[in-house]
C-alpha cells in the first residue's frame, strides 16, 4: 500500500511540475532525458551486477529494488506525457516525436524487466527449475533488446 502511495504521489508531482506551463517541447525534452536517465542509471546497475569486482560489496537486493523503481519511474512519467498532452493541438513531427519516445520508453521498461526478471530467476535465486539453457535463452534475448537500447549514441 505503501508504494502505490507514493508511486501516486510521484505520478501527481510529475503532472503539476509540468502542468504549470504546457509547452509540447518541455514536455518532448523532459520525457527524452527521463529515457537517457533511467538508460545510464540501468546500465550502471547492470554493470555493478555483472561486475566480477564488486560482488562482495554488492547489495543484489538494492540493485534488484533499484531496477524496479527505475521500471515504474519510466512507467509513470510515460503515462504523465501522455496526460499532459491529451488537450494539446499536436503537429504531425510532434506526434511523431511523442510516438518515438512512447516506443523507446516501452523497450527500455522491458529491457529492465527482463534483465531483473532473467538475474532475480537465475543468479539470484540458484533457482534449480530455471535452468542454464533458460539463462542464456533470457540473456541472448536481452541482448537483442538492448542492442536497439534508447539514444545510446546521443552522449
Amino acid at each position: 500500500m505503501k508504494t502505490l502511495y507514493l508511486r501516486l504521489l510521484y505520478f501527481l508531482i510529475s503532472v503539476n511540475s509540468l502542468q504549470a506551463n504546457i509547452d509540447i517541447n518541455d514536455i518532448k525534452d523532459d520525457m527524452y532525458h527521463e529515457i537517457v536517465d533511467v538508460r545510464n542509471k540501468y546500465l550502471t546497475i547492470k554493470n555493478n551486477l555483472l561486475s566480477p569486482f564488486n560482488k562482495a560489496n554488492l547489495s543484489y537486493d538494492y540493485c534488484l529494488d533499484s531496477l524496479k523503481f527505475l521500471s515504474e519511474r519510466l512507467e509513470i512519467k510515460r503515462q504523465a506525457m501522455f496526460t499532459l498532452i491529451k488537450d494539446i493541438d499536436l503537429a504531425y513531427d510532434d506526434i511523431c516525436l511523442i510516438d518515438e519516445l512512447n516506443s523507446n520508453s516501452i523497450l527500455l521498461h522491458n529491457i529492465i524487466n527482463s534483465f531483473g526478471g532473467v538475474y532475480h530467476s537465475y543468479l539470484f535465486l540458484i533457482n534449480p527449475s530455471f535452468s542454464f539453457d533458460e539463462y542464456i535463452a533470457g540473456m541472448e534475448a536481452l541482448f537483442q533488446l538492448e542492442k536497439n537500447i534508447p539514444y545510446l549514441d546521443d552522449n
